[in-house]
């Protein structure tokens, strides 16, 4: 055996070399994207239909696909030493970015079916671990400490009552009218409803401030005289 084939069989191909890291990457971004897009509903107070969901979702991917191509990261990607690059070393740019955002979900089943990323090679780009060690990994951080608060302030809308929510539960059930007079052990939906309507009486909701002072005891003494 020559020593070409031996290296050719040794040594992966680039674009293959971190496929496995990047298929990891791509689904928590996606998981992430999705729960951005969720919260983002929930924090606006809109009703959420599928439609809905399924726009606020599909524009927080895509946003953050236009993130990725322009700078080869994302909170995904840093997480596990990545970027994506072209062969020349240069970040995809927007125009891959936003191909990307159509071709990465499919890529996922791709690879695992075929176990390499056919789509990736048509668009030129792949994967390579972040230069410069724990250095470079630590400069390249602030971008994705931005993601990584959006999807933390996500999570919590997603969590936390909506003002909706929380006047259903406390004013129109039992668990609810026990929550608000304290005679039940207090869970985290209650807790959470109580914290909500107190923000609410206090952030000038006439409304809410209405029904803590007339409806819910353990409310109102939290919101004070």
């Amino acid at each position: 055996m020559s020593d070409g084939m031996l290296f050719s069989m040794d040594t992966p191909p680039t674009e293959a070399r971190f496929q496995n890291r990047l298929w990891v990457a791509d689904l928590l971004d996606l998981t992430g994207a999705a729960l951005v897009g969720w919260g983002a509903v929930r924090a606006a107070e809109w009703v959420s239909t599928a439609g809905l969901l399924g726009f606020a979702m599909g524009a927080a991917w895509l946003l953050l696909s236009c993130v990725g191509g322009l700078t080869g990261l994302t909170p995904g990607r840093h997480a596990l030493g990545l970027k994506l690059e072209r062969a020349e070393g240069k970040a995809p740019g927007l125009g891959a970015g936003l191909l990307r955002a159509l071709t990465a979900p499919v890529e996922l089943v791709l690879q695992v079916v075929l176990q390499r990323r056919p789509l990736d090679e048509q668009l030129r780009v792949h994967a390579s671990v972040i230069p410069g060690g724990f250095r470079g990994w630590a400069r390249s951080l602030a971008l994705p400490v931005v993601g990584w608060l959006l999807l933390a302030g996500a999570v919590w809308s997603i969590v936390t009552p909506t003002r909706q929510e929380m006047l259903q539960y406390l004013d129109r059930t039992l668990t609810g009218w026990h929550c608000c007079h304290g005679t039940r052990e207090v869970t985290w939906q209650c807790r959470t409803s109580l914290s909500r309507a107190v923000r609410n009486a206090s952030g000038g909701d006439t409304e809410v401030a209405e029904f803590v002072r007339n409806e819910c005891p353990v409310a109102a003494a939290r919101l004070g005289p």
